[in-house]
């Protein structure tokens, strides 16, 4: 067991509302080491609209004490056209959760009554950067769009963020969506290299470490048969569509939390083993677009291209697990 203190860290996620993010956002939601100041939104898996109605249904079967700002910021990338995972996650994003009725056949998941916020989430961003500075951690969970819109505005602000926590890239592991890349640098990797360039103190939590975190579809259903509640029921329902994609193309009948582990080194960083390297994200190659490109090389002199991320390589994957349970029961 995992002892959650009540020290709790100012902290916005980025999101681009899919089925991992969703299971990250209820271990936010229901971690006393975090104090969920704002989920800002943009497009990725889904368009932005959607990725914030996604947000707003996990608020809303969570039921958190405090509800936190949502808000919706980029509709695409900075300069590729959009692209979405709808294959993967679903229409909706979250697993077509319109599908799914009560006994007495209303729907399982009725119309919404949150809404996001009018504020744009880049002014948010810059916001939390002003009032919390190095006290802020950002978890980024999908394209890093809204965070590279908010340092072209304004780097000054912007650099005084404690750490932004990135999913994405692959360093010595093949990519997702391409042989070369992971879908959040393929979807936006002038984002990402803006991001990279920025200064910030970074930590990637790509697919090196959320390969080795693998969530078996049998746990989910173990979990709602032995608790059933509405977040349990919510969990199956919203992983159906994007676990048997994974059973028809990868053979593993489950997923890989991706997005959760990411929100779990928010809250214990010694879940992984890091390594400071200096890294790039090729933005314009025909086949390696996307591609994060990490200096391995034994270099003595690091003063021409010093290391600017540190590079989960490995994780503690029980100890992981552990955490995720205890957070989404």
């Amino acid at each position: 067991m995992t002892n959650l203190s009540n020290q709790s860290t100012p902290l916005i996620i980025d999101t681009d509302g899919g089925v991992d993010d969703a299971l990250a956002l209820i271990m936010a939601l229901n971690s006393p080491q975090i104090d969920l100041k704002a989920i800002t939104v943009l497009a990725g898996n889904i368009d932005v609209d959607r990725a914030a109605k996604n947000v707003l249904r996990v608020i809303s079967i969570v039921e958190p004490d405090k509800i936190p700002t949502v808000a919706k910021g980029c509709e695409k990338p900075l300069v590729n056209p959009p692209f979405n995972a709808a294959g993967i996650h679903g229409t909706d994003g979250l697993g077509e959760l319109y599908r799914f009725q009560q006994a007495d056949g209303s729907p399982r998941y009725p119309q919404l009554t949150l809404e996001p916020a009018d504020e744009n989430a880049i002014d948010i961003l810059l916001k939390a950067a002003q009032n919390y500075g190095e006290n802020l951690t950002i978890v980024a969970l999908g394209p890093l769009t809204n965070i590279a819109t908010a340092l072209q505005q304004d780097a000054e602000t912007m650099k005084k963020i404690g750490r932004i926590i990135i999913m994405g890239g692959a360093v010595k592991v093949p990519g997702n969506i391409s042989a070369a890349a992971e879908f959040n640098f393929f979807v936006d990797p002038h984002a990402a290299q803006v991001v990279m360039e920025s200064g910030i103190p970074l930590t990637l939590v790509g697919l090196d470490v959320a390969m080795k975190a693998p969530l078996p579809r049998a746990v989910v259903e173990e979990n709602l048969q032995k608790h059933p509640s509405k977040i349990t029921q919510f969990i199956a329902d919203c992983t159906e569509i994007y676990m048997a994609f994974y059973r028809d193309n990868e053979g593993f009948y489950g997923c890989y939390l991706h997005d959760p582990l990411a929100l779990a080194v928010a809250i214990d960083p010694s879940l992984v083993k890091t390594e400071l390297l200096y890294m790039v994200v090729e933005t314009e190659g025909r086949f390696t677009k996307g591609l994060s490109l990490a200096d391995l090389r034994d270099r003595r002199d690091e003063s021409e291209n010093p290391p600017n991320i540190d590079v989960c390589l490995d994780v503690d994957t029980q100890k992981f697990l552990q955490l995720f349970e205890q957070l989404v029961a």
